[in-house]
Order: C-alpha cells, then sequence, then structure tokens
C-alpha cells in the first residue's frame, strides 16, 4: 500500500555532486523536483539534472533532451499546463483529456517500464503486502523513489494540477502491462471505511480521491477501461488520458465506481496509473 519513507540526506548528496558523483546529482534534481527533503524548485532541479548529464549519469542527459524538446531550454510553465478535459459521465464524474502527453514521453514510460514491470498484485488484508490473484493477470511497473526520474516527476505534477489535488498526495505511480488476455477483473479504487485493514492507511493519507490512467500506446485492440455505471468502455489514442473521481463531493465514496481493465485481444496495452490522495503520509 503506502511505501516506507526512503532516507534523504540532501547535504551528504550535494556533497558527493559537487565531487561530480552524477547519481547524487540525479537524485538532488529528483528531490528538488518532488520537494522531498529540500524545497520543491523547478529550476534546481533542471540544475542538477545538468550536472548530472556532464557527471556521465546514464539518464540524465536523454531526460534534459526529452524535456527541451527542439529548444534550447526546458519550458517548465509548459510542461505542467494540460489539456483540458471533456466529460464523459456525469455519475459518476469520468474526464477523457485529449493529448495529455507528447507520443515521446509515453515511449520513455513505456520503455523503463519494461525493464522492471512484474506480476501484479492486490492487497493482501492479513498481512497488508500484495499477494497474487486470479482477479489480476497484467504485470505492473512500481516506480518509488529510486526508480523516480524528472520527467515521471514532472508527468506527476502535470497529473495533480489537472485533478487539481496536491502532488504531495499522489501515491507512486505505475505503469500496467496487458498481454493478449491479461485482465484487472472489476474492482474499485476507494479504500472501504469499513474494512479495519485500511484504517491506519486511511488515517496516515486519506481516501483515493481520484485515479489517473494515461494511455502509453495505442497498437492493440480490445483493452477499455470499463465501468459498470452507464455501461462505460473506454479506450484512448497514445497520450490521451482519463480521470475519475472514486469519491463524492461530501468526501464519502462513490460507489458507481467499479471498473475493470478489460483484455487486450491483439498487442499489448500499456497505461500509466496513478491513485491521488488528499495529503501526504504522515512520517
Amino acid at each position: 500500500m503506502t511505501a516506507a519513507p526512503v532516507p534523504i540526506d540532501p547535504i551528504a548528496l550535494s556533497e558527493a555532486a559537487r565531487r561530480g558523483d552524477g547519481g547524487a546529482a540525479h537524485r538532488l534534481a529528483v528531490l528538488s523536483a518532488m520537494g522531498l527533503g529540500v524545497p520543491h524548485d523547478w529550476r534546481m532541479a533542471l540544475d542538477w539534472l545538468a550536472k548530472a548529464a556532464g557527471a556521465g549519469h546514464a539518464t540524465a542527459g536523454p531526460e534534459l533532451d526529452l524535456l527541451s524538446g527542439r529548444s534550447a531550454g526546458v519550458d517548465i510553465a509548459a510542461w505542467l499546463a494540460s489539456p483540458p478535459p471533456r466529460a464523459l459521465s456525469e455519475g459518476p464524474a469520468i474526464l477523457a483529456i485529449d493529448g495529455f502527453l507528447p507520443a515521446e514521453v509515453c515511449d520513455w514510460l513505456r520503455a523503463r517500464a519494461e525493464a522492471l514491470a512484474e506480476p501484479a498484485l492486490v492487497y493482501d488484508f492479513d498481512t497488508g503486502r500484495g499477494r497474487r490473484e486470479s482477479v489480476r493477470t497484467n504485470a505492473a511497473a512500481r516506480f518509488d523513489l529510486e526508480r523516480m526520474d524528472v520527467v515521471l516527476a514532472l508527468v506527476r505534477e502535470r497529473i495533480a494540477r489537472a485533478a487539481g489535488l496536491p502532488v504531495p498526495g499522489l501515491e507512486w505511480s505505475q505503469v500496467l502491462h496487458y498481454a493478449v488476455g491479461q485482465s484487472f477483473d472489476w474492482h474499485v479504487d476507494w479504500l472501504d471505511p469499513a474494512t479495519p485493514a485500511y484504517a491506519s492507511d486511511l488515517a496516515a493519507r486519506g481516501q483515493r480521491i481520484a485515479t489517473f490512467l494515461i494511455f502509453l500506446n495505442d497498437d492493440f485492440d480490445g483493452g477499455e477501461t470499463a465501468f459498470e455505471a452507464g455501461g462505460l468502455r473506454h479506450r484512448g489514442r497514445k497520450g490521451d488520458a482519463l480521470l475519475w473521481a472514486n469519491t463524492l463531493p461530501d468526501g464519502s465514496i462513490d460507489q458507481r465506481t467499479r471498473h475493470a481493465g478489460l483484455p487486450p485481444t491483439r498487442g499489448e496495452k500499456w497505461v500509466l496509473s496513478q491513485w491521488l490522495r488528499g495529503r501526504a503520509p504522515r512520517v
């Protein structure tokens, strides 16, 4: 469920980065981009990323190239501005955002996930950990702090701004992979307040207010995201996003958000999945 905090020592990282440690500089770039242990500062994040690239860090240079495109610098304001949403349903509240991410960023996220994907898990009430279950046969790559990069940090802030929720309330991002026939059967994303196993998690972080999906490819058949309410089935083009509220305006859970990731009938489906809470965890 909620990841344990990763120890952060900005002073030691800064000293190492100034000695030419590209890994330390990259970690500082990520921390600055996320506001973890250091002030949230995109200019500083990009400065550290440039230092990491200069020190030979494996992904820092490609990250800068991807973020800058054909321009001389990185336009953070443009990166954080989301296209307008359009409503697919009002009950429950489901929105589509066309062209949310450039195709090159989708390819970046997919490539990173391909090396990390493992069988996806469901929550085990008895142990508080994940377990394999027949209801979920797809694979998932989870991006915690150790796997985070500046590109994904920017994507996460773009998601938060589009949803109107705080960046610290984002859980760790996941990229989901569905091969032909694989699915995530009917389920909900909200945490049931009546379930004792969720009590500590809900007390620490609050409810999963919203779910955000980004379609990283579209060269497959089938594989729609299906909702029981209204019989909605949706699949976007590469770079499109799908956003829905798991709670009602009064903060209570929306029982109508039961949904499923249907199996592809041809090709592979890759989506970034992001759960959004109302606040950061208490540490």
